[in-house]
């Protein structure tokens, strides 16, 4: 099960460095606190499983994996996320485990380090991590200006959606389809037929309940980021319309 903790960032030397970077960690929440004072955004799975549930619905920038917690596939793990140019792995190890450190690092992680590094090292790693991440994916950007609609629209060729406050977030590509089909079909209910079809290409055996999970999270974060409601109504036994 997911949690998450996102605090203002107070007291650190450089208390913007790492925001708003999204850092999740297969493993203790705890391990990752030391970050909040430079305004990361964490969160804590407890298993590799989750963590790629997580990521068909929510995107994150940096995936950090406890060893101790995860070593069963930890190898074909990193594989699998170095797949994704736009997401750094990072490992905490055992110093006394070398062959560990060797076999995560040719898999591809971008970093090993011990499982409770000092906060300024930890941040500084990451940091610099961030810096070659493409696109930064999942970041809160504030844009525009006095000239700024104040309404809903999708930019960036609909990857990025822009709130009333002229916040603008980033979309996974799930929420990209799915707010494509309403943004064109404004002020009218869009079936759930219509809404799994632009979501897969095997709608036969995709399980409705997943576009609920998907409301109910983009919700979540577009409140999070922009401090406004997304006006998407669920319309009972239909599907669901766009209030703009």
């Amino acid at each position: 099960m997911a949690s998450d903790l996102n605090y203002a960032p107070v007291g650190a030397a450089n208390p913007t460095a790492l925001a708003p970077l999204r850092i999740w960690i297969v493993g203790k929440l705890e391990l990752l606190q030391p970050l909040l004072p430079y305004g990361a955004q964490i969160q804590a799975l407890d298993s590799i499983e989750a963590l790629y549930r997580e990521l068909v619905i929510v995107p994150c920038d940096i995936v950090v994996i406890d060893t101790t917690w995860v070593r069963a596939g930890m190898v074909e793990t990193v594989e699998h996320l170095r797949r994704r140019d736009d997401l750094g792995v990072v490992l905490l190890v055992d110093p006394n485990t070398p062959q560990l450190i060797a076999d995560g690092l040719w898999a591809g992680a971008d970093a090993c380090l011990p499982h409770r590094p000092e906060p300024e090292f930890l941040a500084a790693k990451l940091y610099s991590l961030r810096r070659r991440l493409p696109g930064e994916a999942a970041q809160l950007m504030v844009v525009g200006g006095a000239d700024s609609a104040p309404c809903w629209a999708l930019e960036s060729d609909s990857w990025d959606l822009r709130g009333p406050n002229a916040q603008v977030l980033a979309l996974t590509e799930a929420e990209r389809a799915f707010l494509t089909l309403l943004f064109s079909s404004q002020g009218e209910t869009v079936a759930r037929e219509r809404l799994i079809a632009a979501l897969t290409d095997q709608p036969w055996s995709f399980d409705p309940h997943r576009i609920e999970v998907l409301v109910h999270r983009l919700r979540n974060r577009v409140q999070s980021a922009t401090g406004c409601t997304l006006p998407i109504r669920a319309v009972r036994g239909a599907g669901y319309r766009l209030t703009v």
